[in-house]
């Protein structure tokens, strides 16, 4: 006796070739579509968001996104040395600085100045970290940190006279600390203001 041919397992078989077939192409298809990239401006936001947390190594490799998504991107610049410098990556974070003093306008040039010293600062180069002090009140006048900090690094140079000149400036625009000290310590100066 001779089996008719039933087409069920015929048809189940095709059916698994045609769904595998369309799950390649699929596969295929998904794997060549470019995915949306992220703008720099939403690379720099992340790389904030994890500055904000203390995550630094995460916050500069977010910067560096924004920084090659948009090389003239002068505040990732500026954040990113502000993460090096946390991580204590020195030489990086002065490179960065001096990116924004390049590419920044007077208010950009001034903080990097200023953050540019206090990295100088912390690593011991005292008179670089005075010149970019100076450099950041040529930029700012008003800059009241600046002048704090250039009169500690002075200090630190041994010039006492300038330290206070600087700290007497610095109680003008605004420091009260620094101006609570002055009254304590040396209030001869405050007189000649």
């Amino acid at each position: 006796m001779v089996k008719p041919f039933t087409v069920i397992p015929y048809y189940n078989h095709m059916r698994n070739i045609i769904i595998h077939i369309l799950a390649t192409l699929l596969g295929i298809t998904v794997a060549w579509t470019p995915l949306k990239a992220e703008s720099p401006k939403q690379s720099y936001d992340k790389g904030y968001r994890h500055h904000l947390n203390g995550r630094y190594s995460d916050a500069a490799r977010f910067y560096t996104t924004a920084i090659n998504g948009n090389p003239s991107f002068v505040q990732a610049y500026q954040m990113r040395a502000a993460a090096y410098h946390s991580l204590k990556e020195h030489k990086l974070s002065l490179q960065d600085y001096s990116r924004v003093i390049e590419l920044g306008g007077d208010f950009f040039k001034a903080v990097a100045h200023f953050n540019r010293g206090t990295v100088y600062y912390d690593i011991g180069n005292y008179n670089a970290a005075i010149t970019d002090f100076t450099w950041a009140i040529s930029h700012d006048h008003r800059l009241a940190a600046a002048y704090v900090h250039r009169g500690i690094a002075k200090g630190r140079i041994g010039d006492k006279n300038g330290q206070v000149k600087d700290f007497v400036s610095a109680a003008r625009y605004g420091d009260f600390v620094v101006r609570s000290w002055l009254e304590k310590h040396a209030p001869h100066a405050l007189k000649r203001e």
